[in-house]
Formats: structure tokens, sequence, C-alpha cells
């Protein structure tokens, strides 16, 4: 694994990290389903000199970030039993909380940009600066290398 792999790793974990405690403190924990799915992947693209990092989560934790406007469909009845059952609040009551979901809406917690922001702001990013230092370091030493034989130098 190369430095740039290694430093979005970094990065990818203390995302999550933020996440989970945004979650925990906005109480969109009930099953902990959301943040058990929580996860990150690095894998490259294009010639080995792109990377990709993947946030891996439950699909319903973009109602959790950006919540739900009035008048739209209701949120489908069997998530709102699980956590109705874990509330203790009656089962019976799932599908008119889905409805009153469906009309009021459900206020949005802007939880993916607000971990995003901390991460940034994090003292140990500068982890990733590093990181990306040493792999641009990496890059640049491998094209002169190749300078000698190929007489061009391509950064993709």
């Amino acid at each position: 694994m190369d430095r740039l792999q290694e430093a979005l790793g970094v990065f990818g974990e203390e995302y999550i990290s933020e996440l989970s405690k945004l979650l925990r403190q906005e109480d969109k924990i009930a099953t902990r389903d959301l943040i058990r799915s929580l996860n990150t992947r690095v894998f490259k693209t294009g010639f080995g000199t792109s990377y990709t990092l993947k946030i891996i989560a439950e699909d319903y934790l973009k109602y959790v970030d950006e919540g739900r406007r009035a008048g739209a469909k209701p949120p489908p009845v069997k998530p709102i039993r699980d956590w109705a059952k874990v509330k203790g609040i009656p089962e019976g009551l799932a599908y008119p909380i889905a409805k009153s979901i469906g009309e009021k809406g459900i206020k949005p917690t802007n939880v993916i940009d607000r971990a995003f922001k901390r991460v940034l702001n994090n003292i140990s990013f500068r982890q990733l600066e590093d990181g990306v230092e040493d792999w641009v370091d990496d890059l640049i030493s491998d094209k002169l290398k190749g300078l000698n034989k190929n007489k061009n130098i391509t950064f993709k």
C-alpha cells in the first residue's frame, strides 16, 4: 500500500469516527444499525495514480443527513416499526408515525458535511498532508527516473 492510499485510509477512519460522534450527539442511534454500517474503502482508479475513498453506510443515512421535506411520500413502515420497538413505542404506532413523517417531514442534521469539516480542521489531519506530500515526492522521483529514458514527463 502506498503512502497516499494510507493517508486516505487515515482520513476515512477519522471521518467515520467523527460521523459516528455526530450521529450519537443527534441521538440517531436507536437500533445502532446506522453506526455499525459505517465503513470506508480506498481503491485505485485510473492508471494507479488516482484513488477513490468510498464511504459506506446504510441507505437511510441520506434521510438522517438531509431530512425529509413535508408533504413527501411516507417512509417505509418496517424500519419505523424496528425503531419503535427499540424505543419502547407500541409497534402499532409505526404506520401513523410514518404517515406523520410524510406529512410534516424531518429536520436535516447535515452530519455528513459537518463531519467532513471537523476532520479537515482536526490537527491529526496533518497525517494526510504528510502522506500526500510523500506520494507527490515519490511520483515526481519516479517520473524523473523515467526522464533519462523517455525525455518526457507525464503526470495524470
